[in-house]
């Protein structure tokens, strides 16, 4: 007796099922995609085509959508690979129907429908509310750090770009000169590299004024005026410290990246990286329900659009239930914020340690003036006690007997020190950082494929779409 081994034979005619629809399984990932595309509007993509029927044959901009939505779940954004998976890759060409476009007109595609991609993140919440799995009485919000399509080190100084504006003005007279002064003037260059040069200068001076313009803004003079004029309007001086010029409130941006202008060095706990401040507000199921890009470092200018953003979103979506409570972190921190209409904003003022700190500094301070005001020690004992003055204590003592806080920050505190404030604050970090870390670690999803604000902040809105589809698949299977 011979080994027994399965016979292999790949000159057969079929190595393949006839049927595309035996494949894959039933329950794969793509066929949901292609299921949820169904359901979907692609009337947004259709408008751009010519509807005379003229020309050559396009992909299909539903199948189109398939495809990049498809990648982007499983984190394949490069439109080179997605181009060699269309031939490699079997769930790739069940999406595809069997097509295989190149990465130009895959590229070209996300390029050409920036908002209509950024639209189905829309489309796909409406999905997951019609199925009943949001839970959004609560929210979370926070932002990650995504690396811009750019190098840091492609940032240049307000005079490096000006030295570079000046080196290639210089090059194209030298070469004008090169070419008048030959006996045969040489062939010209063709029209589309004429213009490469002049745009790549057009940019750079861009980038130049913008460095300028925001030098500008930011300066001292700049700062006092503002302040002087305030203090007219109000009749009366700002308190605080007076500025300094040499303070870092005033510096501006010191330098511009010439690959991805809109994109900047923001910080990490891993040192700086050249990107974006991905935002997003996730429900207590730990679906996206508002994604927005920034540039700016501070999460706390974003709190409030993104909430206002949330609350429109399920609206538009259809969700009946009402968002009743917002959980943050510490980066959100601010008084307009703690104080947002229509929601209970929880909050963190500041770190864990510190929090805790004030937190049984407020604990002894309110034994001790119980104690005063059970007349078991007088004032000036209470104001040893406590370190402050006995002014301090009067003042103390007032306040406790009106029932008011001494602001808005300890009052947060407080609430954050109770039962009730530590479960929900402890929402916070399960409900909103497993979707970061899905995104990031789980489909590798760290660097933004597009340049450009507006760009980037459509591919963040297309992959947290993808997020909600991929839980949407979980659940149904």
């Amino acid at each position: 007796m011979g080994y027994n081994f399965a016979r292999v034979d790949r000159d057969q005619l079929i190595l393949m099922p006839p049927s595309m629809a035996d494949w894959l399984p039933e329950d794969h990932l793509a066929w949901f995609v292609l299921d949820v595309v169904d359901e979907l509007d692609v009337s947004a993509f259709v408008t751009c085509y010519r509807s005379d029927g003229r020309g050559g044959a396009a992909y299909h901009p539903a199948m189109m959508i398939a495809l990049v939505v498809y990648a982007y779940s499983i984190g394949e954004r490069s439109s080179r690979r997605i181009e060699r998976r269309c031939v490699e890759d079997v769930a790739f060409r069940v999406v595809a129907a069997n097509q295989q476009p190149d990465h130009a007109t895959i590229a070209r595609f996300r390029a050409t429908h920036t908002d209509a991609l950024a639209g189905l993140f829309a489309q796909v919440l409406a999905l997951c509310v019609r199925a009943g799995v949001l839970r959004p009485a609560l929210l979370a919000i926070d932002g990650t750090k995504l690396a811009a399509n750019a190098s840091r080190d492609a940032n240049r100084t307000a005079e490096q770009l000006a030295e570079a504006i000046l080196a290639e003005a210089a090059a194209v007279d030298a070469a004008e000169d090169a070419e008048e002064a030959a006996a045969e003037p040489t062939t010209s260059l063709p029209e589309e590299l004429q213009g490469r040069g002049e745009r790549r200068r057009a940019r750079l001076r861009e980038l130049l004024d913008e460095l300028n313009t925001e030098a500008a803004e930011k300066s001292y003079e700049a700062h006092m005026a503002r302040r002087a004029e305030l203090e007219a309007a109000t009749g009366r001086p700002i308190r605080g410290r007076r500025p300094s010029p040499d303070s870092a409130t005033h510096r501006s941006r010191s330098h511009a990246n010439v690959t991805d202008p809109d994109s900047r060095l923001l910080k990490t706990k891993a040192g700086y990286v050249q990107g974006y401040n991905a935002q997003a507000v996730a429900t207590e199921a730990q679906f996206v329900v508002a994604a927005e890009v920034t540039n700016q470092a501070h999460d706390a200018p974003s709190f409030e659009p993104l909430v206002t953003a949330a609350k429109q979103n399920l609206r538009t979506a259809g969700e009946k239930r009402r968002v009743r409570r917002v959980l943050a972190d510490a980066g959100y921190w601010s008084i307009d914020n703690a104080n947002m209409a229509g929601i209970e904003a929880v909050i963190a003022p500041g770190k864990a340690r510190k929090l805790n700190r004030i937190a049984d500094q407020d604990r002894e301070r309110s034994v001790v003036l119980a104690q005063v005001e059970a007349g078991e020690i007088d004032k000036p004992t209470a104001a040893e006690q406590l370190g402050v003055t006995r002014a301090r204590v009067n003042q103390l003592l007032r306040r406790r007997r009106q029932g008011t806080t001494e602001s808005l920050t300890h009052e947060m505190i407080a609430k954050l020190d109770t039962p009730r404030g530590k479960r929900l604050y402890k929402k916070r970090a399960a409900t909103i950082e497993p979707v970061f870390a899905q995104i990031k670690h789980n489909r590798g999803i760290r660097t933004m494929s597009r340049r450009g604000l507006a760009a980037v902040d459509s591919e963040w809105k297309l992959i947290c779409a993808t997020h909600n589809l991929l839980k949407l698949w979980r659940l149904a299977g």
